[in-house]
């Protein structure tokens, strides 16, 4: 197990750094950032998707509870977090960032990555539909947070990758894959092992793209900020998910990808809402970055506890 989740913080941290150096280097530009971005969505992430929908278990009521459970999770942290940003007098734009941030989590590319290593293409199918909330919310509850505390700003380029249609393709992936499982049709077998080699490259090919965009900033300015958004990351989050994974009775991997996906840090789509909005970018940033290195030694401590819980 330590070989394989070494294996997945060496290509999640390996991969954003070489994004950022490909920028400083030039070469990683913001509109090439943009393209390659495009490139993920309209390319390898539907397939990916689409080959994981094919062959889990659709078949259940349980798994499809698991959009329903990340979206009451992802929203009950809005609670403790407009209570800080009162509390400690947070102005508007930083009050976004700190919502918006505790809002949306690293579901996809370190949660869904983690349980795809452990547990193959199964938990990662999981995974994704449990993030099927994710983007509709970042669009809606993301973009009404944004507007609400911010104020419109230019787009730039890599903020407009996340606009548009764009959006669709992933969702359109799923519903090919589902689509072909409910219908019966087996799987070829290749397809597994290509799916294996696909994951790791879509997730590293995305990364990259968002990793030449960040700013690695200290976080010493905003640490009472940082620690409140650890705190709801790592023991507010998973106790509420603790909760409803036992009130659902939800057992198995479908409830260790629940408990997985609440436990992880700061997702890096909120980065962009900041460029979008006038949001405070520093502090964004500095959450992310905060709650993304804590969260290294917290999965692997969390993990066997995981499976008892």
């Amino acid at each position: 197990m330590i070989g394989r989740l070494s294996f997945g913080v060496g290509l999640f941290v390996g991969s954003l750094a070489v994004g950022w150096w490909l920028n400083r280097r030039g070469v990683l530009t913001e509109p090439r950032a943009s393209k390659l971005v495009r490139l993920v969505v309209k390319g390898p992430s539907p397939v990916v998707l689409c080959l994981s929908f094919w062959q889990m278990s659709l078949r259940s009521l349980e798994p499809w509870l698991l959009p329903f459970l990340g979206a009451v999770i992802a929203g009950s942290t809005l609670i403790p977090a407009m209570l800080y940003a009162r509390r400690a007098r947070l102005t508007n734009p930083q009050t976004g960032s700190f919502l918006t941030c505790a809002f949306f989590s690293n579901v996809g590319y370190l949660g869904a990555f983690t349980a795809f290593l452990l547990f193959g293409e199964a938990a990662y199918a999981l995974c994704a539909l449990y993030m099927v909330f994710f983007s509709p919310c970042f669009y809606t509850v993301g973009f009404w947070i944004g507007s609400r505390y911010g104020q419109a700003t230019t787009n730039s380029g890599l903020a407009r990758a996340f606009s548009d249609e764009l959006r669709l393709y992933p969702f359109s992936g799923m519903l090919v894959g589902m689509v072909l499982n409910l219908a019966g049709i087996a799987r070829p077998a290749p397809l597994e092992w290509f799916n294996h080699v696909l994951i790791p490259v879509d997730t590293a090919l995305y990364l990259a793209a968002i990793g030449s965009q960040l700013s690695f900033n200290s976080p010493r300015p905003w640490l009472r900020a940082c620690l409140a958004m650890s705190a709801i990351k790592f023991l507010y989050t998973p106790s509420i998910a603790w909760l409803l994974v036992s009130a659902f009775h939800i057992q198995g991997l479908a409830r260790f990808v629940v408990l997985l996906e609440a436990s992880t840090p700061v997702a890096v789509s909120p980065l962009v809402l900041p460029l979008l909005f006038g949001l405070d970018r520093k502090l964004a940033n500095a959450l992310w970055l905060f709650t993304t290195l804590l969260s290294l030694p917290w999965i692997l401590f969390i993990l066997p506890l995981l499976q008892r819980l």
